[in-house]
């Protein structure tokens, strides 16, 4: 709440006006609050005068306000509840004394310079990349989405309004102005190793007549993201002899001494080896060929330990030929029999599982039948 105080000057039984001081300096209110207006009546000597009656004006909209009696020092004043719904921007009020003949008292009034303002409001929710809820503690590495929505003291959404993301103590992460519907998204990568907790403000600047907020939001700081580099997408059993890799956390640097385990693709663990001190690690195929020959994918996994977050990655088997695996297909052209239906479009069939053993296009046209292999 803004409190102003005035100095309300008056004449004394000399009858002669005395000066009124300065113009205030403009000051803020905010529309929904209570202003207080606070007046002290004296005469020229510079002694208060009780028992006067001041009256307080809207002399911008020229409505009366309101009233208040000086007490024995002088002082009064009066609370004005201002309306939800007042016009935003300058004003002016008025406190007014209209004299006392009896105690030879001239009138005298003060005009009150005010700024009506508008609170925004930050309305924040953090999710993931998947558009999941954030839960602390963070993990470094982790994407973070700040879906914010600004609006006034009437939760009408503001357009325009420069929002702010700041990493304390004050680093500005990302910053951007709302759409029409009041909206942004402000994301970042949380990548920064810090002890204990980390927090981040969100800011919405001040604009024209609306005071701008900010609100924060602090959170544990868990475990480092770490993943695998490194790795082919498929091993071709007859022409690679390793499985090589390495395990890093989100700086890049490799993490020593990490045990990756080997599974089959029913979740069998098959072997399992430890990173170099650049994190680095390989596997030998020919250790383990006998135990992978039918299986059409490996999984790898490191379960976090010191800090890290779990990793896992998935390899396909390619088996039963040499080369490239994409380049055998079979043209199938139907023969008398097949529905016009059929025969009016060219369908390509493509069978690729995750870990892609083999590829085979088929085509249908309108011929004789003949299967022909490439």
């Amino acid at each position: 709440m803004k409190v102003l105080l005035i100095l309300l000057l008056v004449s004394t039984l000399l009858g002669s006006p005395v000066p009124l001081p300065e113009p205030l300096t403009q000051t803020g209110a905010f529309r929904g609050n209570p202003f207080t207006i606070a007046v002290q009546l004296k005469d020229q000597n510079a002694n208060p005068i009780d028992n006067a009656t001041v009256l307080f004006f809207h002399e911008t909209h020229d409505e009366y306000l309101g009233s208040g009696i000086t007490n024995l020092t002088g002082y009064t004043q009066f609370i004005w509840e201002i309306p939800p719904t007042h016009e935003l921007g300058p004003i002016q009020l008025n406190a007014t004394f209209r004299g006392d003949p009896e105690r030879f008292l001239l009138p005298s009034m003060i005009l009150v310079p005010v700024t009506i303002f508008a609170q925004l409001q930050n309305s924040v929710d953090i999710k993931d990349s998947e558009g999941n809820p954030i839960d602390s503690p963070l993990t470094v590495g982790q994407q973070l989405f700040f879906h914010i929505t600004v609006q006034n003291d009437e939760l009408s959404p503001i357009e325009g309004i420069l929002v702010q993301l700041i990493l304390e103590p004050d680093q500005i992460i990302k910053e951007d102005t709302t759409l029409q519907n009041g909206s942004v998204i402000l994301s970042c990568l949380f990548n920064q190793s810090l002890e204990n907790t980390v927090s981040f403000t969100v800011r919405s600047m001040n604009y024209d007549f609306f005071n701008g907020t900010e609100s924060s939001y602090i959170f544990t700081i868990g475990k480092t993201f770490t993943n695998f580099v490194g790795l082919p997408a498929f091993l071709n059993l007859h022409e690679e002899t390793f499985i090589t890799g390495q395990l890093c956390q989100i700086s890049g640097s490799g993490i020593e001494d990490a045990s990756i385990e080997l599974f089959s693709e029913t979740e069998s663990l098959i072997t399992s080896t430890l990173t170099e001190s650049d994190g680095s690690f390989q596997f030998d195929l020919q250790e383990i060929v006998d135990t992978i020959e039918n299986h059409r994918f490996l999984i790898l996994r490191y379960n976090g330990s010191g800090g890290h977050t779990n990793a896992q990655a998935i390899i396909g088997i390619i088996q039963g030929f040499h080369g490239n695996p994409f380049s055998h297909f079979l043209d199938i052209v139907p023969s008398a029999g097949v529905s016009p239906l059929l025969q009016q479009f060219s369908i390509i069939i493509i069978s690729c599982l995750t870990i892609g053993t083999t590829v085979l296009t088929i085509r249908m046209k309108r011929s004789t039948g003949r299967i022909v292999s490439h």
